[in-house]
């Protein structure tokens, strides 16, 4: 069986060329793995085909488009179309996790708790918009309905009031183009946040659960946000209680059921004084050396990145295609 590994570079560091360089040393310790580069879908296609037929290769993708700048070419709906079987979920999925709104509508169906939401879109009269902030209540979270990587997440991502709220709202229109999901901000007392891998093995679906250390952290406001991913200012902490452990294992375990998703996940959660609430799930998440969930693969079960990187194809291939090899 032949690996290819497409790279789709961006300035995110799990998506640089030195990630891309330590997947493929990884996936050659095992198989004939070799990396391939594509502007469109055509060009892509191409590239596979002289490499064998479908039944030939498998590809190791962790990319959601090949252009993310102008989100062309999705990646996982083109290997789909063409029959390559690859990494990760298929393409139905992935969109659904892409979407926060529409994700959030499939954890209510499956009874999973989420913070209440309403979606503002442009168009939007102030009055509407400030209506169904009042019938949720403040503080809101505003973010881009379909973004990933905490893009269009700030400080200011935080509305307390309907000034606030329609500055934020404002900035997702103006600068992202697209809706914005305003839900409840999950920050009272006693406010915790965990990030949850899922990895489903070949001998079973493990969990990588890690807590967010906002208290190691420079930032002013405890949110995950664009800078301080950029900044590379995040700091996690082992989530040290077994029976929390286990409530976000099981939380985060749903959650990945209940977007048809596979192979792979990372699933986040937030708790304060009322309950636990999934906030989102990231179907691609990312795979660099220093990314949440190879850390706490690393930490947690002993993975190291190489060892990791084998076991998420190892289990796909086999999962997709009956073998390994």
């Amino acid at each position: 069986m032949l690996i290819a590994l497409v790279e789709s570079f961006t300035d995110k560091p799990w998506r640089s060329p030195a990630t891309f360089t330590r997947i493929l040393e990884s996936l050659k310790q095992k198989w004939n793995a070799v990396a391939i580069q594509a502007d469109d879908g055509a060009s892509l296609k191409k590239r596979l085909s002289e490499l064998g037929g479908v039944g030939d290769v498998f590809v190791f993708n962790i990319a959601e488009y090949l252009d993310e700048a102008k989100k062309q070419g999705f990646v996982p709906a083109l290997l789909d179309s063409w029959g390559y079987p690859h990494l990760g979920s298929g393409a139905k999925a992935i969109a659904l996790g892409l979407d926060k709104a529409e994700t959030k509508v499939a954890l209510r169906k499956a009874g999973i708790p989420t913070p209440r939401d309403f979606v503002a879109r442009p168009g939007d009269t102030p009055g509407s918009i400030f209506s169904k902030a009042k019938e949720i209540g403040y503080p809101l979270m505003v973010k881009p309905c379909l973004e990933g990587g905490h893009i269009g997440i700030s400080d200011d991502s935080i509305a307390t009031d309907e000034a606030s709220l329609s500055a934020a709202v404002s900035r997702v229109f103006n600068l992202l183009s697209q809706p914005a999901l305003v839900e409840t901000y999950i920050g009272g007392l006693g406010m915790r946040e965990f990030s949850v891998g899922v990895i489903d093995t070949a001998d079973g679906r493990i969990f990588t659960p890690i807590e967010i250390d906002y208290d190691a952290m420079d930032v002013n406001v405890k949110i995950l946000s664009h800078d301080s991913a950029v900044r590379d200012l995040e700091r996690v902490k082992p989530l040290a209680e077994i029976g929390l452990r286990k409530e976000m294992e099981e939380l985060a375990s749903r959650t990945f059921d209940a977007v048809g998703a596979s192979d792979y996940a990372r699933v986040d959660i937030r708790m304060d004084d009322t309950a636990a609430y999934v906030l989102e799930i990231n179907l691609m998440p990312g795979l660099g050396p220093r990314s949440f969930l190879p850390q706490a693969a690393r930490d947690l079960h002993g993975l190291d990145y190489p060892a990791l990187v084998r076991k998420l194809a190892e289990a796909s291939m086999l999962r997709k295609l009956g073998r390994s090899s």
